[in-house]
């Protein structure tokens, strides 16, 4: 029942309703994709960073794999990189995780500009219906000497009256989830940044422990002698 009644909205709505309707389709496909897909990366990686450098610093690199495997989000992508290519120069590892943070955040920005597209195009195809509505209207009055049939009149100005306000109706919600993904985009390309500062800290202080305990081996041997 509620199916048939939309359908009679829409069948009002003159020839711009399918385009609008198909707009709608894929701007609701795109909010539910994009709202689950951030659900499944929040919540903070701070702990998980500090263990890995810990396990880091007792030179266990097996161990700190292990404890991003099951783990999921662009950090920790950018984290498991870095320890698996730690034993190379620092920065290769900070070339790495720029492309790593750049697919992620390409990951993230995916599928975005449909929702533009849609916010924009939507009021302009309303507006387009309302001028064809208006032209049928004048169309019938013309053909008719200004003596047309009330009922064939007030449909197209329906049509033109209803085909705005669909346009409007997709257009307001899609430009609001339009800008709150964007800045949630914006949020996290930040706090990847931020990561990435924090893992070559890791991996540059992982380094020079390494230099200190393989110089350090080498004293005592020479001593030893």
């Amino acid at each position: 029942m509620i199916l048939r009644e939309i359908w009679n909205i829409l069948s009002l709505g003159g020839p711009t309703a399918l385009p609008l309707l198909i707009a709608s389709i894929f701007s609701l496909a795109v909010i539910i994709e994009k709202t689950l897909f951030f659900a499944r990366y929040k919540g903070s990686n701070t702990r998980l960073i500090k263990k890995v450098e810990m396990l880091l610093e007792e030179g266990d690199t097996m161990a700190a794999l292990n404890q991003l495997k099951g783990k999921r989000g662009p950090a920790v992508k950018m984290l498991s990189t870095a320890v698996k290519h730690n034993s190379e120069d620092p920065e290769r590892i900070r070339e790495l995780l720029q492309i790593v943070g750049e697919n992620e955040i390409k990951k993230m920005e995916r599928h975005l500009p449909i929702l533009d597209v849609v916010a924009m195009v939507s009021p302009l195809l309303g507006l387009l219906g309302t001028v064809l509505g208006i032209i049928s209207s004048f169309n019938i009055l013309g053909a008719t000497a200004g003596v047309g049939n009330p009922a064939q009149v007030s449909g197209g100005i329906a049509a033109a009256l209803i085909s705005t306000a669909i346009g409007l109706i997709i257009a307001i919600p899609t430009a609001i989830f339009y800008s709150y993904f964007s800045n949630i985009v914006e949020r996290k390309a930040h706090k990847l940044n931020q990561s990435m500062v924090e893992i070559m800290d890791i991996i540059n202080n992982n380094d020079s422990n390494s230099r200190y305990r393989t110089r350090r081996e080498r004293n005592v041997q020479t001593y030893s002698k």
